[in-house]
């Protein structure tokens, strides 16, 4: 069984940490025209062209276009060109070191004020705009723990005393300057154990992971060269023992099938999702309060009403936005009420855009049950004559028709006693793809096609993941109903 969450239903307070991995394409989106100077932030496929390092290749007899993560590893297992591998790592330094962050909230000022201080956010980034940020909002709020994973031009350390701080700080136990990080490049074979600073930022990460409820990748690609890097990540997140009942999310422009692909040790059947919109994500649908939000639709069959961030011009427009919330913090015990409108603190208010309503039985079904087929037990398609079949998955929808092909599980060769052998290897499952084919799991498994109209459809029970159904024990069901169906809900 897996373990519950650090949820207190009394207080519905979550104290299991949020964390977020922050890759290149996270600042490349929180700063598509570049920083307060229009400099722009570089990826490692355009980072020969934004720091003017060209014609030093070139000179050197590189190809211009070099793969710079591949160049750059081969003059570090190389040695060779000891001059160039210091102009690159000086123009690095020098580059991001002078990046400005804007006056205007930024997408990581939402994103720090959005988490708490028992949440963590971790960077791969060289930039200095998580820790600027970090800065200019930690006098308002309890802020999360922030950690750069390979050195940052803003952070600076005594490694004597073992303290961390921001460039231009003195060590509060020695008095000495802090001295800058040390930049870790990417070379294949990184040795995260040999710099005692970015040694610490990985232990407290996979402390986290080991202990987290939501995880969250945001524009983190997974590089060839970060493979050390992803299997770290991998060892604090798959001893956590909640990670059967945890969320992924997963920010980035790629296709979902290649998202899951690269993410695939990461994630538990269908407790994940992608998007190319962070505004979107759990973390700032639910500021605050992603990791109860979770908790109370899963676990408590209660879910909250979205709260997401509005866009502001100002930073003390988004600090009296998350006022409620700190005031909440501080007694200790939360609702779930949305924040007020922006428009009722003066100023320019951003214009509220119409939404769509959210269907959540067709809509549901088509973003969720498309694809690879769910486990037996865990959805419940019910038809307006109570007829109840255990979902495989959706084939296709016709919307001008208004009909649909869904997929069931045929388990009617199986004996009451054989059913619960199949619960329990069903428990030893971790993807959906061990799915199929079926018949692999137990040969008996079988499944057959529904043609419904739309119509048809009543409501569906999405079961708690693997705390499958027992005949005679009580059972908590999520119910989704239809607009026309009658309100019905199962116990």
């Amino acid at each position: 069984m897996p373990q519950l969450p650090a949820f207190n239903p009394l207080t519905n307070v979550n104290e299991s940490p949020h964390v977020v991995i922050l890759g290149a394409g996270a600042s490349r989106a929180a700063f598509p025209n570049g920083d307060a100077n229009g400099s722009r932030l570089p990826l490692m496929v355009d980072l020969v062209d934004c720091l003017g390092l060209g014609q030093a290749f070139q000179a050197a007899g590189f190809q211009k276009t070099v793969d710079f993560e591949a160049l750059y590893d081969e003059l570090a297992t190389t040695g060779m060109h000891r001059s160039l591998r210091e102009e690159i790592e000086a123009k690095v330094w020098s580059y991001f070191d002078r990046l400005q962050l804007p006056d205007a909230p930024t997408l990581y000022d939402y994103l720090l004020l959005s988490m708490r201080p028992k949440d963590c956010i971790a960077t791969f980034n060289w930039d200095p705009f998580l820790a600027k940020a970090f800065l200019r909002n930690r006098e308002f709020a309890p802020l999360p723990k922030i950690l750069f994973l390979h050195g940052n031009v803003a952070i600076a350390v005594c490694i004597k005393d073992r303290v961390k701080g921001f460039s231009g700080d003195t060590c509060s136990n020695c008095g000495a300057p802090l001295q800058p990080t040390n930049l870790l490049y990417p070379v294949r074979r990184k040795n995260y154990k040999s710099d005692p600073f970015i040694f610490a930022e990985w232990k407290e990460l996979e402390a986290s992971l080991q202990q987290g409820y939501m995880l969250t990748i945001f524009g983190y690609a997974a590089p060839a060269t970060d493979v050390e890097a992803v299997d770290l990540l991998l060892r604090g997140w798959g001893d956590n023992p909640t990670f059967e009942l945890a969320q992924v999310n997963i920010v980035d422009i790629k296709p979902e099938e290649e998202l899951r692909k690269t993410w695939e040790r990461f994630l538990c059947r269908t407790h994940y999702g992608t998007t190319a919109n962070p505004g979107t994500t759990w973390l700032l649908r639910h500021p605050r309060r992603s990791c109860e939000a979770l908790a109370m639709a899963t676990l408590q069959n209660d879910p909250w009403q979205e709260n997401p961030v509005p866009r502001f011009k100002s930073l003390a427009q988004l600090h009296a936005w998350i006022a409620p919330l700190l005031a909440e913090e501080n007694k200790g015990r939360f609702t779930g009420n949305p924040c007020l409108q922006p428009q009722d603190f003066g100023g320019n208010a951003p214009e509220k855009s119409p939404t769509a309503g959210t269907d959540w039985v067709l809509g549901w079904l088509k973003a969720m049950c498309k694809g690879d087929p769910i486990p037996p037990f865990c959805v419940e398609l019910v038809l307006k004559d109570d007829s109840r079949y255990n979902l495989h998955s959706i084939v296709a929808f016709e919307d001008k028709t208004r009909t649909l092909c869904a997929r069931i599980w045929d388990l009617r060769a199986f004996r009451p006693h054989e059913l619960s052998q199949l619960k329990r290897s069903l428990n030893r499952i971790r993807t959906r793809r061990q799915l199929s084919p079926a018949e692999a799991v137990p040969p008996k498994l079988d499944w057959a096609n529904l043609h419904l109209h739309y119509e048809d459809v009543a409501y569906c029970v999405e079961w708690h993941d693997r705390i499958w159904p027992e005949k005679d024990g009580p059972q908590k069901r999520r119910v989704i109903r239809t607009r026309s169906g009658q309100s019905r809900s199962k116990t």
